[in-house]
């Protein structure tokens, strides 16, 4: 039994049996679209929908950025110019690529550019909290999409024991080259740095034990990923995303707790 199986184990040391690291590249992401826009708000800032459509209005209305409804990720060729200058003299040319983004959404128009501020050299403006919170967002997206990939160095542990079947497994990753990170760190998520250890190690044994897993339901959505659905399913356009979410709250079809 797999109860014996770990009684057995702890008997016998652990030794680590494979390391694995490889190189990956992890392209930024494209600039905004009202979606897009809406879901990373959602996420990195806590804003819902229309807190942030009310910001993006002002910011607009303000002149600090382009227009806020829009479905298309294409930034103009004068302002991709722009901003690869920007880019040039603030980090150097190994940070400069330009990229052309596609939409993706079905049933996009494209009627207007990607959601961009309209002077790249101004890094913050002065209105409200909001304003200025979303603001360093979108300036932060915009240049990102124009830099050179971030290099991630991501190494796979494996550990065995004689009397035990299974491996036991670890993950961890480290940068390399920021690339686009460097302007954007917030979209790396956190490292997991592995200590020093190689193929042959011994590994001390502090505790082991089984547990029962059961298989859980699909999450519910938050506003992010119910925004993400909508745009998915072709359902709405970018300037009614915002007013369903709101809509189905006030009428109480659904309640939000902890952004679920």
């Amino acid at each position: 039994t797999l109860e014996q199986e770990v009684n057995e184990a702890k008997k016998t040391d652990f030794i680590v049996k494979d390391k694995k690291i490889t190189v990956v590249n992890r392209k930024p992401y494209a600039p905004f679209t009202t979606s897009t826009l809406q879901q990373t708000a959602s996420s990195r800032l806590g804003m819902t929908p229309s807190r942030t459509m009310r910001a993006a209005q002002k910011l607009y209305e303000a002149g600090h950025i382009t227009y806020m409804r829009t479905d298309s990720s294409t930034i103009s060729h004068a302002a991709q110019k722009s901003i690869l200058g920007y880019i040039d003299k603030k980090y150097g040319n190994s940070f400069v690529e330009s990229r052309v983004f596609k939409t993706k959404s079905k049933g996009a128009q494209e009627a207007h550019e990607a959601v961009r501020p309209t002077d790249i050299s101004k890094e913050n403006i002065k209105l409200g909290r909001d304003e200025e919170m979303l603001y360093k967002l979108i300036h932060a997206r915009t240049v990102a999409s124009q830099m050179s990939d971030a290099k991630v160095e991501r190494t796979h542990i494996d550990i065995g024991n004689q009397k035990l079947s299974h491996l036991l497994s670890l993950d961890g990753q480290k940068i390399v080259f920021a690339g686009w990170l460097k302007h954007d760190p917030d979209g790396s998520g956190s490292d997991v740095i592995l200590p020093a250890i190689e193929i042959g190690d011994r590994c001390e044994l502090e505790k082991i034990e089984i547990v029962d897993k059961e298989t859980s339901p699909p999450n519910r959505f938050s506003q992010a990923g119910l925004i993400k659905e909508l745009e998915k399913r072709g359902i709405g356009r970018p300037s009614t995303y915002a007013s369903i979410i709101s809509t189905i709250e006030t009428r109480d079809y659904v309640t939000v707790e902890n952004k679920a």
